[in-house]
């Protein structure tokens, strides 16, 4: 398969610029919003489960403090996306995959499922937890996760080192859970979706007491049914409780506990290929055989944690919390590795990847607004770091266990249960423990009403110790370092601001696989680096951003010729992105945004690879959902989205290319009363696609070196729910 541009690029983009220039260009003559806070005064207050103020899912300000203050949106230096409570809701979405393609300027990578998976911005991979937080707080993201248990996802795209310490330059993604309610609030919910998942659900919440010291919020849900191919099926349930103390004015104790289980099983596995095999066009999902109806995920989250917040007068806010999260993975997905260009392929059990995670974090902010030699603060001191647990299956698999056997992509096989069932994850051990701690301190400084700085460090500490079966330490690594950032903006007018970032970012290095020379040593600290010059314009009913950026990381892989476990080279990612958010006209509401990218290998050690593009990483993807609120209708709004992708390189050396993507859904929900009808057709068109194309690391014979992983077909969603 040669490149070929099968999906015109120029089509969403001019239809982003069509609607966010013009705006932007009237923007001195629009009418005016209500004033912004400025970057000295304290928007923040001790946050109930009361929905934000939000306006056509806009939101202008974060809700708690931390490292980026409690300046507004439009006053921060970075691009910085919010998904609200309102959209997670009317989606209909259940997991962050379903929920992410709404956040236009986010991608992800599917690990072994669509429960499994690392979100990214700007090309770059996240971590397993690097690069994830529930309320602020460190947490894995690989692991069993219900939307359900959240009001809404903050974004910062890029490089956040100095932030929230290291990680991977791929931003930071905050999950913010649901708070009680001052009221008595009662919802109740049915969902169903073609496939023949029923689930119900309950969202309720308000005072304990008559004096509203203690308040509660409680998400339950229960569904189950067949899934899209024949013989699949899910389960799911969760328990989610919150409980607010308020034992003085100006102050309160949040505490939290979760339990979400999600059984996936008979659904389609992933594919596996080398570097000489060229990936195929996607075949049909629902097809019978890509998977095995006793074969797929079972996983298991609990989450428990606890957060103070306290306000010191009017512009001190304090905040520091604990969590602790143990989640369990039992992962027996189908691997279906592809052994020539003809898609014949072999399939197995998937096996060596981690079966339990335990993640306990910690963190503290004091956020001060104060005027000192004329200039206006927002200073932030904080310290955040977590132990990160992973373990390892006590006895691994053999390739010759998990075998299952031998078909082809034209024809997909039901292979017979192995007799001896799948690994037994169950009896495993503490392999491998990560810690990091660190401090940090930022200032946004205000010279006057237009030009302003914002400066930030984190300097912290990190390190690693591994274990074998017998719990014999084998290797331990540790590091520190400092990741600075330093900003500049210029406020024209007071909703519009230009800026320049510069940021440096430290992550800890890999360590060295299995079989190298240098096997369970650790690599030094990686160093990213990243430029952006960005613009936002937050209008009367509509808020733009634009923003330019450069990202360069160091990776690693195993030198061939040496056996050794080394830097190979830098990926460097340049793009533009542009947003919007708002009311377009009278009634018509846009969510939506498109990121142009070119991600490259450079400094590779062969000249086949050296200044290739990265694997998967599309030149231009983005979302555009529009939502139309019918006239003479009261209560009646109707919905279109659309979700793209262009190709993307199939491998190292780009010697083929990976089908994009058009995807389009349709829906409308009407509210009347108490009630809320909501209906969707996801995948229109039914279009076969590649959801993920990607690189990988995984462990185990039967794996190659490259992943692939089937998007949804066409899929009905149809809900009701009650509000009392």
């Amino acid at each position: 398969m040669t490149k070929q541009a099968n999906f015109s690029a120029d089509f969403p983009v001019l239809l982003l610029l069509s609607v966010t220039l013009p705006a932007i260009a009237w923007g001195d003559d629009a009418p005016q919003p209500a004033a912004q806070p400025a970057q000295g005064s304290n928007p923040y207050v001790l946050v109930t489960g009361e929905r934000e103020q939000e306006s056509n899912y806009r939101i202008n300000a974060l809700q708690d403090p931390g490292p980026l203050g409690t300046t507004p949106i439009l006053n921060q230096p970075f691009s910085i996306s919010v998904l609200p409570l309102d959209m997670i809701e009317n989606s209909q979405a259940t997991n962050f995959k379903d929920v992410s393609k709404f956040l236009p300027l986010v991608a992800f990578q599917e690990q072994q499922g669509p429960e499994i998976l690392r979100p990214q911005t700007r090309g770059m991979q996240g971590g397993n937890f690097q690069n994830t937080r529930i309320d602020g707080m460190q947490a894995f993201i690989t692991v069993a996760t219900a939307m359900e248990q959240f009001q809404e996802i903050q974004v910062v795209n890029g490089p956040t080192s100095s932030l929230y310490g290291p990680a991977n330059p791929a931003g930071m993604f905050n999950f913010v859970s649901k708070r009680p309610t001052g009221y008595a609030m009662y919802n109740f919910g049915a969902f169903y979706n073609n496939d023949g998942i029923l689930t119900g659900k309950m969202d309720l919440g308000g005072p304990i007491d008559s004096g509203g010291i203690v308040s509660y919020r409680l998400n339950a849900l229960y569904g189950s049914g067949d899934g899209w191919v024949e013989h699949s099926h899910q389960r799911r349930a969760l328990g989610d409780l919150g409980i607010d103390v308020r034992p003085w004015e100006r102050g309160v104790l949040e505490l939290n506990y979760s339990n979400y289980s999600i059984t996936n099983l008979g659904f389609p596995g992933w594919f596996t290929y080398n570097e000489k095999i060229m990936l195929p066009p996607a075949p049909d999902p629902t097809r019978v055989g890509y998977g095995q109806s006793y074969a797929g995920t079972d996983l298991l989250t609990r989450i428990a944690s606890a957060r103070f917040k306290q306000d010191f007068g009017s512009t001190w806010h304090f905040v520091a919390g604990i969590l602790n999260q143990d989640a369990s993975r039992d992962i027996n997905t189908p691997v279906n590795n592809l052994k020539n260009d003809a898609g014949d392929y072999v399939s197995s059990f998937a096996n060596g990847f981690a079966p339990r995670f335990i993640m306990t974090s910690d963190i503290a902010y004091l956020n001060n607004t104060f005027n000192a030699l004329g200039m206006n603060h927002d200073l932030t001191l904080g310290t955040a770091g977590y132990k990160a647990r992973s373990f390892s299956v006590t006895t691994p698999a053999t390739p010759a266990s998990v075998l299952l056997g031998h078909a082809s992509i034209a024809n997909p096989m039901i292979f017979p249960e192995p007799p001896q069932g799948p690994p037994n994850v169950l009896d495993n051990y503490d392999s491998s423990n990560n810690y990091q701690q660190g401090v940090n301190i930022g200032d946004l400084i205000r010279f006057d009403s237009h030009w302003s700085t914002r400066v930030g460090v984190s300097q912290d500490w990190f390190s690693t110790d591994n274990f074998n079966s017998k719990g014999k330490q084998i290797s331990e690594y540790s590091n520190r370092g400092l990741s600075p950032s330093a900003s500049l903006m210029f406020n024209p007018v007071a909703d519009q601001m230009a800026y320049f970032t510069y940021s440096s970012s430290l992550q800890a290095g890999d360590l060295a696989p299995g079989g190298t020379v240098n096997a369970g040593e650790s690599l030094p600290p990686y160093r990213s680096k990243g430029y952006e010059v960005g613009y936002k314009a937050f209008l009367a009913d509509i808020n733009f951003t634009a923003a330019v950026f450069r990202i360069n990381r160091p990776f690693a892989n195993i030198n061939s010729a040496t056996n050794v476990f080394e830097i190979s080279g830098e990926q460097v990612n340049t793009g533009l992105e542009l947003s919007a958010v708002g009311e377009l006209i009278h009634g018509l509401t846009v969510y939506g945004g498109v990121t142009l990218l070119d991600a490259r290998m450079q400094n590779t050690p062969l000249a086949s690879t050296d200044d290739k593009y990265y694997v998967g990483a599309p030149k231009v993807k983005g979302n555009l959902l529009f939502e139309y609120a019918v006239p003479g209708v009261s209560g009646l709004v109707a919905s279109f989205n659309y979700d793209f992708s262009s190709t993307r390189a199939g491998n190292d050396t780009n010697s083929f290319w990976v089908a994009g993507y058009n995807l389009f859904d349709i829906g409308a929900r009407y509210s009347t009363g108490h009630f809320t009808w909501r209906l969707a057709v996801n995948n229109v068109t039914d279009q076969h696609y590649w959801s993920t194309v990607a690189p990988s690391n995984l462990t185990g014979a039967n794996t190659g070196s490259l992943i692939g992983h089937l998007g949804s077909p066409r899929t009905v969603l149809a809900s009701v729910t009650l509000s009392l």
